[in-house]
């Protein structure tokens, strides 16, 4: 079985986005209308996703909203209420009609300014009423303005990793958009991310307080592979636990498009940590030249590497990812 850590909907209908227009141009009084999107609707908008999951080998894929679209940054915490819980039902009933494919993912009702606690709620009713596996945690709630988010070192996030060891499931810690126009939403914004969650909850005591805490970090964690020994001078310096030790505690999803990228993560991660993921449909769905393949078509690569062993292999395709999404109950 191949497990796909990392999926969005981003084919979903464009009644979502008119859905979302509507909601933005009545902001200061914000209603919860009903999504008509139907059934025959949504499984028309994934037939490309069930195509593609089928000729790469592709068994299961954890689904989730839009990244760039939870638009935590727009509006009051009224305006993400109702925004996550139109999506994550839209979810919900994505996993409903493929059971079998997909698995619930959900977007957190996050508001610049207000704790995480605000969020618990959502987290319990995606779970406990829907059978959501796992949810999206955005580090930079208004993207990049005023008021700025707390490091993930803060014990302002901890009500929120208390609920996830609580509930028993994993938290892939993704941004959303920003207002930065010097950054790139996913050619730099996403994995500057990636890499700034990655220092921060190292140079944390986060994992003391929560020894159960499961958090993924997407793309490879970033630049993190390639500036290892940086951090680990830094630590160091510090008089910190080594890096190499306090990485451990994270887990890493290989959404990431080339074999010596791969390579050098496994051999700086160890198999232990990481999980298979291809964004399908995401950052990386043009086609390569050299290869007439789309550049997110990754399980190729992965078993290309001639020097990891069968046990390594149904790590990060299978066995890692049952061991984090211990909710889902139909592998």
């Amino acid at each position: 079985m191949i497990i796909d850590v990392h999926g969005h909907y981003t084919k979903a209908s464009p009644k979502l986005d008119a859905y979302r227009g509507h909601q933005v141009s009545q902001q200061n009084k914000p209603t919860k209308r009903a999504l008509n999107i139907s059934d025959d609707e949504i499984e028309h908008s994934l037939q490309g996703n069930i195509r593609q999951m089928k000729e790469r080998g592709i068994n299961r894929v954890m689904f989730s909203p839009r990244a760039s679209g939870m638009g935590h940054d727009f509006g009051n915490a009224l305006v993400s209420r109702y925004w996550t819980e139109v999506n994550n039902d839209l979810i919900g009933r994505v996993c409903k009609l493929f059971p079998e494919s997909f698995s619930p993912v959900c977007q957190l009702p996050q508001t610049p300014g207000v704790g995480p606690e605000s969020c618990l709620e959502e987290l319990e009713r995606c779970v406990h009423t829907m059978g959501f596996v796992g949810c999206n945690i955005n580090p930079d709630v208004s993207g990049g303005l005023e008021p700025f988010t707390p490091s993930l070192d803060s014990e302002w996030w901890y009500p929120l990793w208390e609920k996830l060891v609580e509930l028993d499931i994993p938290g892939t810690i993704h941004a959303s958009s920003t207002h930065n126009p010097a950054q790139h939403v996913n050619g730099s914004h996403y994995v500057n991310w990636d890499t700034a969650a990655v220092v921060e909850l190292c140079n944390s005591r986060v994992f003391e307080d929560f020894p159960d805490l499961k958090l993924i970090i997407p793309h490879g964690g970033g630049a993190i592979p390639f500036q290892w020994r940086r951090h680990s001078a830094l630590h160091q310096l510090a008089k910190k636990p080594p890096f190499e030790k306090m990485v451990k505690n994270l887990y890493f999803d290989m959404a990431i498009y080339d074999q010596d990228s791969m390579e050098l993560l496994i051999r700086r991660m160890g198999t232990d940590n990481l999980l298979y993921a291809s964004e399908m449909f995401g950052t990386a769905q043009a086609i390569d030249p050299s290869t007439d393949r789309c550049y997110d078509d990754t399980v190729p690569f992965v078993n290309a590497i001639d020097w990891l062993s069968d046990d390594d292999r149904y790590k990060i395709f299978e066995g890692n990812a049952r061991k984090l999404y211990s909710r889902v109950e139909n592998w």
